[in-house]
């Protein structure tokens, strides 16, 4: 037993990072970070970071609040930068390095008022799904999105269509995109399933969401946490991965997504493997 602590102490402090200091970028996407209110401090990679800063804690954490192309900016020319839950594509391969094992969450999905349902029947194909090609002839349901997020091809050429007849609404964050739909300026907006749970439970008896499937989207992403390319991002990706591949502390990892997930979601993502 005590070797079996040996090795796994000795996977989760090395290799050495090139610099002691390591900078989280943070965004404002609740419940990824959760800046204020009565869960402030208790978002998924709030909750996430503090595990980190505990299982290395010969190194210096520090965070910075971030656009999404910020970050994406800083991890480009910057060592030692990093970001939780992001999504992998060929173009941030280029200059990030990734974490192995992914996190494994529901979807993109069209989060509309629950009292609005009816209004988006018309609009779903043969399988339950919303034909976003058909929606965009509409010229009464308004929709909404984060600006800077990478979206799905089928939700990101319905942002950029120009025969789109409906109107949109371009927010800088999740915060001002859900009081969009609150207020009722727009009727639905894109985004995770898990932040339909998380703005339902804020909002309380005043709005009700649900979260529909969208034609073409994938029903899950993939998350992975990204560090710049270089020495000291390579390093730290390294460290994380051991972390990751520990049965015991990837449980510690997924904990806070658990409050946010369904239970058939929650195993699934515990069960993903790189």
């Amino acid at each position: 037993m005590r070797g079996l602590v040996a090795t796994i102490t000795a996977l989760l402090a090395g290799p050495v990072l090139a610099a002691d200091t390591v900078t989280w970028l943070t965004s404002d996407l609740p419940p990824q970070y959760i800046a204020e209110g009565e869960l402030s401090g208790m978002g998924i990679k709030d909750q996430q970071l503090r595990l980190i800063a505990a299982q290395f804690p010969d190194l210096q954490h520090h965070t910075m609040r971030a656009s999404i192309s910020r970050l994406w900016y800083q991890i480009q020319h910057e060592d030692g930068m990093c970001g939780i839950g992001v999504l992998r594509n060929t173009e941030r391969e280029k200059f990030a390095a990734f974490t192995r094992r992914p996190i494994l969450v529901p979807g993109f999905r069209l989060i509309i008022r629950e009292d609005d349902r009816p209004a988006f029947v018309p609009f779903e194909d043969e399988h339950g799904e919303v034909d976003l090609a058909a929606l965009r002839q509409s010229r009464k349901l308004a929709a909404g999105y984060v600006a800077d997020r990478v979206y799905p091809p089928a939700m990101a050429a319905y942002i950029d269509s120009p025969e789109r007849r409906s109107p949109i609404e371009k927010s800088v964050d999740n915060e001002r995109l859900f009081q969009l739909l609150r207020s009722k300026r727009v009727d639905f907006v894109f985004g995770l399933g898990y932040e339909s749970a998380y703005y339902s439970w804020k909002f309380g008896g005043t709005m009700h969401l649900a979260d529909l499937p969208v034609k073409d989207t994938p029903r899950t992403v993939n998350g992975y946490t990204a560090c710049s390319n270089q020495p000291a991002g390579r390093a730290m990706i390294a460290r994380l991965d051991a972390l990751q591949s520990d049965e015991t502390l990837w449980r510690q990892w997924l904990e806070p997504l658990r409050r946010w997930l369904e239970p058939p979601d929650f195993a699934a993502a515990l069960a993903a493997q790189p």
